[in-house]
């Protein structure tokens, strides 16, 4: 197996498990950036780099700043968190996981050995994409149509949101 790939495997798992396991939020926060980075490893692993590029771009970049704002703005009452629901709930979490993972791994060895296929390097696919979205006969005109609709949702943003702080006169 790929060490690279359980490298980024575990990282993935264990930032999941201190999410849900973790009393403090702010922990589970940051905990979350380091499962959604092992993510985009994983997509970097088999070859899917783009799909890698914008988990972090999307995700760890923006999704994670927007659960962190939230987590500032709540107060202190709403984040306690109980360590009896856990006590129930963890080891069949954890069963479950290691189960599907079982599962997975007995799946793995049945087909890869049926078939005696051997697994090739996974090939960039980031070139192949930029090809598509700029070729005139391919994509682009659907690309330049999108960023133009985000453009003026993103003005009409501004000027909603500046129309509610001006001051009666």
């Amino acid at each position: 197996m790929d060490f690279m790939f359980v490298c980024f495997a575990t990282i993935t798992v264990l930032g999941g498990m201190v999410v849900a396991f973790h009393p403090n939020i702010v922990h589970s926060a940051f905990a979350l950036v380091a499962a959604l980075f092992g993510v985009a490893g994983l997509y970097w692993t088999m070859g899917a780099d783009f799909l890698g590029g914008l988990q972090v771009l999307l995700y760890v970049g923006g999704v994670t700043v927007l659960l962190l704002f939230a987590v500032m703005l709540t107060t202190r009452d709403s984040m306690r968190r109980s360590w009896a629901r856990f006590v129930f709930w963890a080891p069949l979490a954890v069963g479950g996981v290691a189960v599907c993972l079982l599962r997975a791994y007995q799946g793995t060895l049945t087909t890869v050995g049926a078939t005696g296929a051997q697994l090739t390097e996974p090939t960039p696919t980031t070139e192949v994409i930029g090809n598509m979205l700029l070729d005139p006969t391919g994509y682009l005109l659907v690309f330049e149509t999108v960023a133009v609709l985000l453009l003026l949702v993103l003005i009409g943003a501004v000027t909603v949101a500046r129309r509610g702080q001006e001051s009666p006169s």
